[in-house]
């Protein structure tokens, strides 16, 4: 049964500066959340933070498993996956290698269970789930950069995560990439798993997103729907510039350039 991720009052402090102040979401199963705002304004910090990279206050918990004082490889295996902005892929591996690679947790029960029945292979399912099964079998050095946005994607879900932090998927993506990306997140989320999404795409995330959380230097300024949020004049004001629209955040149009 998948879990639902609670984060309470998550502060993050470099010296003097507090780059997260007393943030706090949840993401629920079957849930894609959204997470906007300025640049500087906390989100890969809080991502960081969630997954155990970055030293926090605070409470993460996932379903009745408390998180907080493990280290990042522990929260992994606890149910809680990540990608990076950049998708650095294994480029001397295949595709399927790559999502084998990223589907290996070790420990004692599993360890036990492979060496008695051999290891499970997830990776077809996942490749099917993501549009990705033409290219188990290629190298991941030739893959374009779309196609390397949904592999990693396939990597932080071959560990069958419970929740999965998504940081900047469809970074260098065009429009038609970025709409393919959308579809395929709504797989994912529609088979039961939570979605942490941080991305500047609005087009992207004002038409995928259940829900969407904005940070402004580092606390929560707003939380509602895509409809909610556009229309919010706190978030006009800190970080859309105006009422957003699908529309408005595509390359060439006034909003598109904005950060």
């Amino acid at each position: 049964m998948t879990k639902t991720l609670h984060v309470t009052d998550l502060t993050v402090r470099y010296g003097g500066v507090t780059a997260l102040n007393g943030v706090t979401l949840t993401v629920a199963p079957g849930e894609l959340v959204g997470l906007i705002g300025p640049n500087g304004a906390g989100k890969t910090t809080l991502i960081d933070a969630v997954s155990g990279f970055t030293k926090a206050t605070g409470t993460v918990r996932l379903g009745e498993y408390d998180l907080s004082r493990r280290r990042a490889y522990a929260r992994a295996r606890a149910g809680l996956g990540r990608s990076w902005q950049a998708a650095d892929l294994y480029d001397d591996l295949t595709v399927q290698e790559n999502l084998t690679v990223g589907a290996y947790r070790p420990n004692w029960r599993q360890t036990l269970t492979e060496t008695v029945r051999g290891r499970a292979r997830h990776d077809e399912q996942i490749a099917e789930l993501l549009g990705i099964q033409d290219l188990l079998h290629q190298p991941s050095d030739g893959l374009a950069a779309g196609q390397r946005k949904l592999v990693d994607l396939g990597r932080a879900l071959a560990g069958r995560p419970d929740v999965l932090l998504l940081d900047e998927p469809a970074a260098g993506l065009n429009t038609a990439e970025s709409s393919l990306l959308a579809t395929r997140l709504r797989s994912v989320v529609d088979a039961g798993t939570g979605v942490l999404l941080v991305d500047h795409d609005m087009a992207l995330v004002l038409g995928v997103c259940d829900r969407i959380v904005v940070l402004d230097f580092g606390s929560v300024l707003a939380e509602g729907t895509p409809q909610q949020i556009q229309t919010n004049q706190d978030v006009i004001a800190a970080y859309l510039g105006r009422a957003a629209s699908p529309e408005a955040d595509r390359p060439g149009s006034p909003a598109g350039d904005r950060p």
